[in-house]
């Protein structure tokens, strides 16, 4: 008869647990910038789990030091102390351990928590939690948060939850680090085109120092007419067949410039990348036409 309580308790503690991974894992997808997502973490621990009490901290990688980044029900006294808003000497003793810690009195009293400790120590009140948030093994945030839960669930529960959201979190420094990662080399790759582009446009006669793309279709199209015989009686498809030519030899030419990487490709022209797909497939442009 015991054990049907005990599901219903189970329930009812992760009902809650599981909205709020599932709404800040939403908003952890919805926003590049995560400076303006973290105060919306903060937002929904305090309506699903009642958090009257939270912040994070930041290590800045230009000044290695801490700082406060956003909070939520922390006195102005609390703010100003910044690295020591989570209790004096706490930061230091996650750093050394990577552990989440359950810090009470200020920091004198501190137990770190390793996911497989089975007794819990008894800490003094006020109680303040600690997690650190680790992107590709390296601590890059502090989330301190009061309890979660309500007596009598155990406090590691609350740790555990601490610790799915810097989960989510870390996750998401990382997928952020190597979208920006990416961007640098298109960036590094834009300007060497831009200098290639540059160049070519030295190596024309001096009287013209620089030639643009419309005036070496211009040159290109208007000797080609020129030298072309008009039949009044034929039905010609010239127009069409040089905007196939055109269209084909561009997509061409980027393709080889960029090795085949679609992306990359569809970035330096300026398109869509399902347009670029649609017009590959229409053109009859393949691998093997390298």
């Amino acid at each position: 008869m015991t054990p049907a309580p005990k599901r219903e308790e189970n329930h009812y503690q992760d009902t809650p647990r599981l909205k709020s991974l599932y709404e800040i894992a939403k908003c952890l997808g919805s926003c590049l910038e995560l400076k303006e997502i973290y105060p919306r973490i903060l937002a929904v621990l305090t309506q699903q789990m009642g958090m009257k009490r939270g912040g994070f901290i930041f290590m800045n990688s230009e000044s290695n030091e801490w700082e406060m980044g956003c909070c939520h029900g922390m006195p102005a006294e609390e703010m100003k102390r910044k690295k020591e808003c989570f209790g004096s000497g706490v930061i230091p003793r996650m750093m050394e351990k990577g552990q989440m810690a359950a810090v009470s009195e200020g920091g004198e009293n501190l137990w770190l928590y390793d996911s497989r400790a089975k007794n819990i120590p008894k800490m003094g009140n006020p109680l303040f939690l600690c997690a650190p948030v680790k992107a590709q093994g390296t601590i890059a945030a502090i989330l301190g948060a009061d309890r979660l839960f309500e007596d009598p669930v155990p406090l590691t529960e609350d740790l555990n939850l601490l610790g799915e959201v810097c989960a989510l979190i870390g996750e998401a420094m990382t997928v952020r680090k190597a979208i920006a990662a990416e961007n640098r080399v298109l960036l590094e790759e834009n300007w060497s085109f831009r200098k290639e582009l540059e160049t070519l446009g030295r190596s024309v006669p001096k009287t013209r120092k620089r030639i643009s793309l419309t005036e070496i279709l211009e040159e290109r199209i208007s000797r080609m007419i020129a030298e072309m015989k008009v039949d009044p009686r034929s039905n010609g498809c010239l127009y069409e067949e040089v905007l196939n030519v055109v269209e084909k030899t561009l997509l061409k030419s980027s393709l080889d410039k960029t090795r085949h990487v679609q992306l990359k490709t569809a970035r330096f022209l300026g398109i869509n990348r399902n347009t670029l797909r649609r017009k590959i497939k229409e053109l009859g442009i393949t691998a093997a036409e390298k």
